[in-house]
């Protein structure tokens, strides 16, 4: 469990890495992360899809967003995933 900030009502937003999944693809590795965000009182099932240096996040339905705000989380996670995927190459 990753804590990210502290949501309108100071309770702590967490990230909850369920699953992670590396898929070869030409060129490297394409990573899929798997988990919940959530601050106590409600969790919201997130996927992360990371590629080269390109992010993609899809977050399922819940009332977290209405405690914190979705960019925010949206930056702070983007910056957990990327140190945990393994640094990509250029040639």
């Amino acid at each position: 469990m990753i804590y990210l900030t502290n949501d309108a009502l100071d309770q702590a937003v967490y990230f909850d890495l369920r699953k992670r999944e590396p898929r070869r693809k030409s060129g490297g590795v394409e990573e899929y992360f798997y988990g919940l965000l959530g601050n106590g009182v409600s969790e919201v099932r997130v996927t992360v899809r990371h590629w080269r240096d390109c992010l993609e996040m899809a977050f399922g339905n819940g009332e977290l967003f209405s405690f914190v705000e979705e960019r925010t989380i949206r930056r702070m996670l983007a910056e957990v995933v990327r140190g945990l995927a393994p640094a990509t190459r250029t040639s």
